[in-house]
Formats: C-alpha cells, structure tokens, sequence
C-alpha cells in the first residue's frame, strides 16, 4: 500500500477465521483414509526393516551377488563392505518410499485427487501382490505384515471412494478450476 509520502508500507495479512465460506470441510472418512494409509506405510516400513535390513542370509546372499556382477573378489572384507552399502542404500530407499507415500496422504487428505488415485492404486498393486504371494507359498508367517499393510490400504480406498469422500475431492476440484478460469489446463 502506497502512503501519501510515496512510501510503502505493508500490513500483515489478517488471519482467515475458521468456517468461513469458502472453507471446505473434510468429511471424516477422508481423515479415516488419511489415518489409514500411514498406518499402511508404517507396517510396509517396519516390515521391510525387519524382514530385509535386519536378515544377515539374505544380506550376505545379496552382497555376494553385488559383488559377483562386478567381478570383484569376495572376501570377507569386501562382503562385509557391500553388507555396508547395501544397509545404507536399502535403508535410504526405504526411508524415501515411506516419505514419498506420507505425501500422498497429506495430499489425498488436502483434497488432491491425484494422489487418492496414486494411493488406490499402489493398493490394488499390493493386494494382488499379497494375494500371489499368498498363493505360490500358503499362509507363510512373513505375509502377516503384508496382510495387515494391504488390509490397511484397502480400508484406506474404500474411505477415499465413499459418496462424502467423492464429493469433497469433486469441490476441491471444482474450485481449483474456477480459479483458473474455468480452464482445465494452464
């Protein structure tokens, strides 16, 4: 804002109070959906600690095939570094996984309707692939941690899907577009 000396002064914006109008409000099945898929991500992170960081066989079968791809020659020296690396870079694509399906969820739960679909499907993806596991190996006890990650997802999809859940990502929609201009696409 201009003063009369041709000065500019700004003034904090006021805060929006909370129910105003243009406020939209999340039903709580998106907010069950939201709970829901953490819960999921955190089963599938724990599960993968447990079952892959923490499984020296399959750490020492995985180094020496690091280390057989490379030629490299292995002792025990060298096996005990590319448990090393492979500890890192696992948990590192553990930890970037876990981060990127949180964002989904806070995204999905804002109202984004990309991101309910990218969660439904990573869903679908994990159910099927539960369910040929399931098959191939019976009921074998490291599949409880995928039953419960998928039966989290799917809990968390039939939330996303319910009539109050669709509506509130269909005006969420609608008014990003009216801020557009009506226009689809920028």
């Amino acid at each position: 804002m201009s003063n009369p000396d041709g000065s500019f002064s700004h003034e904090p914006m006021r805060p929006v109070p909370e129910g105003t109008a243009d406020e939209i409000t999340r039903p709580k099945a998106v907010d069950n959906a939201f709970w829901a898929s953490i819960a999921s991500t955190t089963i599938a992170t724990v599960a993968t600690i447990v079952t892959v960081l923490f499984d020296q066989a399959w750490l020492d079968r995985f180094a020496r095939a690091m280390l057989a791809d490379t030629g490299r020659p292995e002792t025990d020296a060298e096996v005990a570094s590319a448990i090393s690396v492979a500890r890192v870079s696992l948990g590192l694509g553990i930890a970037l996984f876990a981060a990127l399906f949180v964002l989904f969820a806070v995204k999905m739960r804002a109202g984004r309707g990309w991101a309910r679909i990218v969660l439904s499907a990573f869903a679908v993806l994990g159910a099927m692939n539960f369910l040929s596991a399931a098959v191939s190996s019976g009921a074998a006890l490291g599949l409880m941690w995928s039953l419960a990650e998928v039966a989290f997802s799917i809990t968390a999809v039939i939330y996303m899907f319910r009539p109050e859940s669709t509506a509130f990502f269909l005006e969420h929609r609608k008014r990003r577009l009216a801020r557009r201009g009506g226009r689809r696409y920028p």
